[in-house]
């Protein structure tokens, strides 16, 4: 799965989610006051069974998960090169 497919799902799953009609990629959905506890463990168990991937303790880091883009590059970095999902 390539950059933008992997935006799209992510960005599908927020907007739908977060009931919010538009969601640039730099929007930070901690700041916007969107998220709550049980939404970040949905937005875990979406990621890990969309792309086929188990995240660490670390991975965890706001600083990982606060906009689309740094949720993209989390899913990235835990694909393996060349995988297709």
């Amino acid at each position: 799965m390539n950059h933008e497919e992997i935006k799209a799902q992510v960005t599908t799953f927020l907007t739908r989610s977060l009931r919010t009609k538009e969601l640039k990629e730099d929007d930070n959905i901690l700041e916007l006051g969107l998220v709550h506890s049980l939404f970040m463990i949905q937005l875990i168990m979406f990621i890990e069974k969309t792309f086929h991937l188990e995240l660490e303790e670390e991975d965890l880091d706001m600083d990982n998960i606060k906009t689309v883009h740094d949720l993209v590059v989390l899913i990235e970095r835990h694909q393996p090169t060349g995988a297709e999902i």
